[in-house]
């Protein structure tokens, strides 16, 4: 990726930033100048280093993003390392953990932690951000849902319903934010090859494939560029949008 100085100067929230896409959004948006609030519940040593290595600003802190004093905490360290948030993307999502089951048979403790995480936990992030956007009358909120919000998915019954609940919240955001000068939009991505997707299904896996324009693995970094064109003012008159990017997958 060339450095194109996209973000000089902003200050932009990544949560789960520790791995996977958040890792690779975070180097993005500090390659292209911005000071990266790396957020992740779990040790964000590597993503540091990458961005150090590539001569990138960050900071790193630990948040769970489900708890309101922890992410109002996130939105502090921010504030105390930079004195603005610029941008936000709610990357940060329970997965990982899920398997493919029947929706009669999902665990019900499982359907409320997923809610807890994928959609509390994108309005608690929102919501911390806020104060410091408004004050500024600008500002990016990026949601990360996914495909299957969009097309529907079997075996997954609890994630779909969270993501489905993301598009919904992005328009509200849109719509309720716009005033203060914040976008809000979604990025929904297709199946991403990473460590927390490995262990789908072969043929699982091999079903997005076949279905692409693109026939080829997504990898993180495909996302990047459009969140990159979301927190920048080139997007400056977008919101309330959502972006699929799956290789040509889904088609609308």
């Amino acid at each position: 990726m060339s450095a194109q100085n996209l973000l000089p100067g902003q200050t932009i929230i990544v949560t789960g930033a520790a791995t996977g896409i958040g890792q690779a959004f975070a180097l993005g948006a500090a390659i292209q100048g911005a000071h990266v609030i790396v957020a992740d519940m779990n040790s964000a040593d590597e993503t540091m280093d990458q961005i150090a290595q590539a001569g990138g600003k960050a900071t790193s802190v630990r948040v769970d993003v489900s708890d309101d004093a922890s992410v109002r905490s996130m939105a502090e360290a921010a504030l105390k390392a930079t004195g603005r948030i610029d941008g936000l993307i709610n990357n940060a999502a329970y997965f990982r953990e899920i398997r493919l089951t029947a929706f009669e048979d999902l665990d019900p403790e499982q359907w409320e932690r997923i809610f807890q995480v994928n959609v509390k936990g994108v309005w608690l992030c929102s919501k911390a951000v806020m104060p410091a956007m408004r004050e500024r009358q600008s500002g990016s909120i990026i949601n990360i849902a996914s495909v299957v919000a969009v097309a529907g998915q079997p075996g997954y019954l609890h994630y779909v319903a969270t993501k489905g609940a993301v598009l919904a919240m992005t328009k509200g955001l849109a719509k309720e934010c716009g005033k203060d000068g914040v976008r809000c939009n979604v990025i929904a991505p297709g199946f991403v090859i990473t460590d927390a997707t490995r262990n789908r299904p072969v043929e699982w896996q091999q079903s997005f494939l076949k279905a692409r324009a693109i026939s080829r693995e997504q990898r993180p970094d495909d996302l990047v560029g459009t969140a990159l064109y979301l927190l920048s003012d080139l997007a400056a008159f977008v919101s309330g949008q959502t972006i699929v990017v799956d290789g040509g997958h889904i088609m609308y």
